[in-house]
């Protein structure tokens, strides 16, 4: 069985990159203002290795998919997950379709797709990044093609994003615990590739420095954004000779392992501790405990996204970078309650 041809062999063979191969066999060359030379390379050789004759005959006409890629870390979150209902929302009533896609935090994974996307004529991306390598976007931005970060912002990429002002949120969330009387608040983050975890890491430390209260590494537990990380982050405050007075989870999924692992301890500290989480949390109000979070506007975020994305697509890639300015946050707070049972 013949080998299929790739894009990416194209690109190779001819030294351009394989956006530009993309952009021409998907008929944009124009409207990305691509050398005619470039484009008729490009369409020659694809010609001759048999890659998609289909797309040959669109020739260099300018058109658009009117589809979007979306690809966020983890589909499972609920904070994605609205997000993702209102990219959809936004971009259909503009007439554009989004195909989602789920990185899993796997760089690798989030490369395969940016990749496949591109490949299947997508007219833009947005993207929650992995981290901490971003060269494949580098990439992107450097051949003109239209991308939203969201979520994670790497100061060092010069491109549009949508996110919260996550250490002053941080901060926020660790001075109403100290305000309760909270003085040995413990972390639970994720992995300080990302920006999300870094920037609410410092916020947390903002906020200790703030309240005069003293920072304990044995209090803080860095794994990823997962229910499996919050539970081995509670395990190891667990077996503190002093447990904490409050504890900080850097999202809901941490809260959910958190949760759940504390469910099984001893009643007393645990149970009526303060707990403080990024995301707004199904039920909240029905948990039985004090707990304070950070809601960020997943539906503005989304719609947001899409926005800045079809402004660069619909516009073409000329014109210098706009950079978003952070959203802000509502903190949520619920009464820890007894419902008798």
């Amino acid at each position: 069985m013949a080998q299929r041809i790739r894009m990416a062999d194209i690109a190779s063979k001819l030294g351009v990159s394989r956006t530009t191969v993309s952009r021409v066999l998907s008929g944009k060359s124009v409207a990305f203002r691509i050398a005619p030379e470039t484009a008729e390379r490009i369409l020659k050789e694809a010609e001759k290795v048999g890659y998609q004759p289909s797309q040959l005959a669109r020739g260099l006409r300018t058109a658009f998919s009117r589809t979007l890629g979306l690809l966020v870390s983890d589909i499972s979150n609920p904070f994605f997950a609205n997000i993702a209902w209102a990219a959809e929302q936004a971009a259909e009533q503009q007439g554009f379709a989004v195909i989602v896609g789920s990185s899993g935090e796997d760089l690798k994974r989030e490369r395969a797709y940016v990749n496949n996307l591109i490949s299947r004529g997508a007219d833009g991306l947005i993207v929650a990044p992995a981290g901490p390598d971003y060269e494949h976007l580098a990439e992107l931005q450097r051949d003109g093609y239209p991308f939203v970060t969201l979520d994670r912002v790497f100061e060092d990429l010069d491109c549009d994003w949508v996110a919260v002002d996550n250490q002053g949120a941080a901060r926020g969330l660790c001075e109403v615990l100290a305000e309760r009387g909270c003085k040995r608040i413990a972390f639970l983050g994720g992995r300080m590739e990302t920006s999300t975890a870094r920037l609410r890491l410092e916020g947390y430390r903002a906020a200790l420095r703030g309240a005069g209260l003293a920072f304990d590494q044995t209090r803080v537990h860095l794994s990823d954004f997962s229910v499996e990380s919050g539970r081995r982050g509670a395990e190891q405050l667990l077996k503190l000779p002093v447990p904490p007075d409050g504890i900080f989870c850097a999202n809901n999924k941490i809260l959910f392992g958190c949760l759940d692992r504390l469910a099984s301890a001893p009643k007393e500290p645990w149970a009526a501790l303060p707990i403080a989480s990024f995301d707004e949390t199904p039920f909240m109000k029905v948990l039985g405990r004090t707990l304070v979070v950070a809601a960020q506007p997943e539906h503005k975020i989304g719609a947001r996204a899409v926005e800045l994305l079809l402004k660069r697509i619909l516009s073409g890639p000329p014109g210098s970078p706009r950079m978003n300015k952070p959203y802000t946050h509502d903190l949520l707070q619920t009464e820890q309650k007894k419902f008798g049972f």
